[in-house]
């Protein structure tokens, strides 16, 4: 598949088929988030893979909003040190994104878990520490994403995107014109 192809056919999935994800799937979807760019190229995320249903089921109930990892075959946290780059944020959604189009260029479905919750610095202490604990991952360290991974229980609906000309201003900024 075409890197434009992965990103146009690219959707949340959240219900998945009963078919397993290969480990050298599941590892190939990892090395490709190897390869993105980090501030400075400090490279400071981890990844735990998650394929046994008990952590799946566990991981599912984070928060109301990612009961559906309860059908996902495979998780990826991404984690990092925050104490290690300023840019901790940034470069583990990068990394995320790398894995997700991956995993759609792979014949996969993906769908985001938000564990930081920037808006509720409470709510997102509570999920960092429920996944730590779940996934035994140490304090200090961040989890910002979940990835659920899985074959796609069927085809997904077309998404509806703005016109390009409602998004682009040229030199300036210019606010989108009524449509």
């Amino acid at each position: 598949m075409e890197l434009l192809d992965a990103v146009a056919s690219r959707r949340s999935i959240q219900t998945y088929a009963s078919t397993p994800v290969p480990k050298e799937t599941l590892l190939g979807l990892v090395e490709a988030a190897r390869k993105a760019p980090s501030a400075a190229n400090k490279n400071a995320w981890r990844f735990v893979l998650v394929t046994e249903r008990q952590t799946l089921d566990r991981l599912s109930e984070t928060h109301r909003f990612c009961g559906w990892l309860a059908s996902a075959q495979a998780a990826i946290a991404v984690v990092i040190d925050p104490s290690a780059t300023g840019y901790w944020l940034e470069d583990s959604c990068v990394a995320a994104t790398m894995i997700w189009l991956a995993a759609t260029d792979a014949g996969l479905g993906a769908a985001w878990g938000a564990m930081h919750q920037a808006a509720d610095p409470v709510e997102s202490q509570r999920r960092q520490d429920y996944v730590r604990q779940v996934l035994g991952i140490p304090a200090g360290l961040s989890v910002p994403v979940v990835l659920g991974i899985g074959f796609p229980a069927g085809e997904p609906r077309p998404r509806a995107l703005p016109d390009l000309p409602q998004l682009v201003s040229w030199e300036r900024y210019a606010a989108a014109p009524d449509g």
